[in-house]
């Protein structure tokens, strides 16, 4: 669905827009003279109050990527380090990353495993960046950590 969401996001300002036209428009003097039994309230479904709880809850879902990480617990923990020369920093090429929500899931996936130092992901460059103790944990399950979340490792 990801390479569809700039599409789905016009469709969805494109139909909000134009309900909000059809909801605001003002009424022509036919429909004015009409005597239809227009005096009964509109249901819930057909009301302004409707329209205004879906447009809101449609802006919050367009923008959830950028808000995605309140949702992931904070994965800081003490680390001992014990040998300076444990310490490596290795980085994957990563296929499907498409915004900051994705580099949030992998951060958080990563994160999860004993001897991580630092993750640095990043969907713009197609990379993330694992900084760890390879006493503790080592490339392989860091790799099966990252495809875990849906993306997946390339190797070149």
């Amino acid at each position: 669905m990801e390479p569809f969401r700039p599409y789905l996001i016009g469709i969805t300002i494109l139909v909000l827009a134009f309900a909000w036209y059809q909801k605001l428009k003002p009424k022509t003097q036919e429909e004015i003279d009409c005597a239809c039994d227009e005096d009964e309230k509109p249901s819930f479904f057909k009301s302004k109050a409707f329209l205004g709880i879906v447009t809101i809850f449609s802006v919050l879902m367009l923008a959830f990527p950028y808000y995605s990480e309140i949702f992931y617990p904070d994965n800081k923990k003490d680390i001992v380090v014990v040998s300076q020369s444990d310490i490596q920093t290795i980085k994957f090429d990563v296929e499907g990353m498409t915004c900051a929500g994705c580099e949030e899931s992998v951060k958080h996936a990563v994160n999860q495993l004993d001897g991580i130092l630092d993750v640095i992901p990043s969907y713009e460059n197609k990379n993330t960046e694992v900084k760890f103790d390879n006493t503790k944990t080592s490339k392989e399950d860091i790799e099966k950590a990252i495809n875990s979340t849906g993306y997946k490792v390339v190797h070149k």
